[in-house]
């Protein structure tokens, strides 16, 4: 990347922070900025969906999340923008977190599409 690229990149990441932290402190989420640590991402309050308004907790920010796999107890990241993404985009509620490894994941998926598949139920429709 050219270094114009990166200043370019710099100030986009920039804009996206302070944006998302000025609507926090317009709804109350936060008292003021220096809340929301460095290496976080801050919750755009218009695309999550954590309850209403008036909800006793939300969180203001996404950050990296470790955990054991309930599956095979390996240790994993649910890195802060992977939870951006399942927040805002999926609008999960707040109470679901990362509970098993992407592999566990992939085979608990694919462990319910059988068991679907021998009650007779076809998911992909063939």
């Amino acid at each position: 990347m050219t270094r114009r690229g990166s200043k370019a990149e710099a100030r986009r990441a920039d804009l996206f922070r302070s944006s998302r932290i000025a609507k926090l402190l317009s709804r109350g989420w936060i008292k003021e900025a220096s809340e929301i640590p460095a290496d976080a991402i801050p919750v755009d309050p218009d695309l999550v969906s954590f309850g209403s308004e008036r909800s006793y907790s939300h969180p203001a920010y996404f950050r990296d999340y470790t955990f054991l796999c309930s599956d095979c107890g390996v240790p994993g990241v649910w890195t802060a923008e992977d939870q951006r993404w399942y927040y805002e985009t999926t609008k999960a509620a707040s109470y679901q977190v990362a509970v098993r490894c992407r592999e566990c994941r992939l085979k608990e998926r694919e462990r319910i599409r059988e068991a679907r598949r021998r009650a007779g139920h076809d998911p992909d429709g063939k």
